[in-house]
Order: C-alpha cells, then structure tokens, then sequence
C-alpha cells in the first residue's frame, strides 16, 4: 500500500503542539490574572482588517505596509489584510464600538496571532503571536509608565530572566518636525550611498524605517535603520519635549 504524499506546513508558518500549547496557556493566563488586576479587560479583535487601517496607522512607506503584509482583494475588490499588529485594531473597535464614549479611559489588553512576511529565521515566523496592553483616552506619561511597571512584573512572574527595558520616542509635534528636515538634510548629503528605495522614502517620509543600501558594505543602523555609508551614532536629547535620539554624525 503506497503512502500518500505529505503537505508540509506553509513556509515561516508552524504547529504548536501540546506540550509547548500548554506552556503557552500558562503565560497567557498569567499575563490574563496580572492585566485584571490592572484592570483590563480583554478584547477579541478580527483576524483580517480593512488594509487601509494599517497603511493609515502604520504609514504607508513603512516596510510592513510596503513589503510584509499579507494582504488580498476581496470578491467585492475590498482590501484586506491579515493583521501584522493589534494597536490598529484595538483602536477601531474602541471607535467602532462606542468605548469612546462609554469607557473614554478604556483599558484594553488582546492576545492571539499576528502575520508579517517576514525572512523566516530561528525564532521568527510569519505567523507569530502577541499580548499586549492598550489604555486609550488618556495622553499623559503615568499611563505609559503603569504600562511599563505591569510590563515589569508580568516578566518577573513568568520567570524572565536577564532582561532589560529600552525606551524610544520620536518626539512630538514640536521637534519631530525639525528632527525629519534634517534627517532629510542627511539623506540629501549622501545620496550616492542610498538605494533607490530609500531615495523614495527620503522625501516622502524620512523617519519610516529604511532599508538596506543594495551595496557591498554594511549599512549601520541610526534612528532606525538608514542606509548612509558611516553614519555614526550620536545620542542627542530633544531640549522641548526631553525624547533621546539617534542622530546620524557623519
């Protein structure tokens, strides 16, 4: 009796199978007892999105919206897009939903999969999962500090060991606008030593993370990832609004 063929998973996709499954509960369900506590609650978000939501949200020159989502026509020739984060998400139903109105200061957390195409590499997958944490309604700093302290102690409880916290900002409607101009003053300088790719992104929006130069050298990384040849890394701190960046030197 001949053996039928085997369908290999997709690839950058996997199973998780139960022993691995029920480490898998075991976080999520810490993670579930510490956000209550917060007081959260949970909140279920659709796999697939209208793929405007993360072109609007994310930007529409980031290498998500550009190169790394999955995304399709529907029968009707509505864009969609299978999740590549839930920040987007979570705020459309808080809209959606009416939480604007009847919860302002909503606090929200979601956990369940996201989808990036991604280079397939240990521990990355194009289908990978998240939890997190939103408080939406309010703009001051405590929030985000509450975030960070139960951040904190969801990794001491699962038993996280040597990890460490990195803050980034890329400032506010007041210094991001010069810290763009002359990020773009930058790209313009060394334009010889940028890929075509990041020429288009140079003017367009300067800030989205930009790839790597099509070149022999390694690019070396700067607010985010720039392709200039040299570009050293300076930290500058922003006297308006205190947010520390990545200045490129050379």
């Amino acid at each position: 009796m001949s053996v039928p063929d085997t369908i290999a998973a997709v690839k950058g996709f996997r199973d998780v199978l139960p022993d691995e499954s029920r480490r898998w509960r075991a976080f999520e369900e810490a993670a579930e007892r510490l956000f209550t506590r917060y007081g959260f609650g949970e909140i279920r978000l659709p796999v697939v999105e209208r793929t405007e939501l993360f072109a609007r949200s994310l930007g529409e020159t980031t290498d998500i919206v550009e190169k790394e989502m999955y995304s399709f026509a529907d029968r009707d020739e509505t864009g969609l897009t299978l999740r590549p984060e839930a920040t987007a998400g979570v705020v459309r139903a808080y809209l959606e939903g009416g939480l604007a109105q009847s919860d302002p200061s909503a606090r929200l957390f979601y956990r369940g999969p996201m989808f990036r195409r991604e280079r397939p590499q240990r521990g990355r997958y194009r289908q990978f999962y998240q939890i997190g944490a939103e408080v939406l309604g309010r703009d001051d700093p405590l929030a985000d500090a509450e975030l960070l302290v139960m951040l904190d102690r969801y990794l001491a409880g699962v038993g996280a060991r040597a990890t460490r916290l990195e803050l980034n900002s890329v400032g506010d409607r007041v210094c991001r606008p010069v810290y763009r101009e002359r990020l773009r003053e930058f790209g313009r300088a060394h334009l010889a030593g940028l890929c075509p790719d990041c020429h288009r992104r140079l003017e367009r929006n300067p800030l989205a993370r930009w790839s790597r130069a099509r070149r022999s050298w390694p690019a070396r990384r700067w607010w985010r990832t720039a392709c200039a040849r040299g570009a050293a890394r300076t930290w500058l701190r922003c006297a308006h609004c205190s947010s520390r960046s990545v200045w490129p030197t050379r």
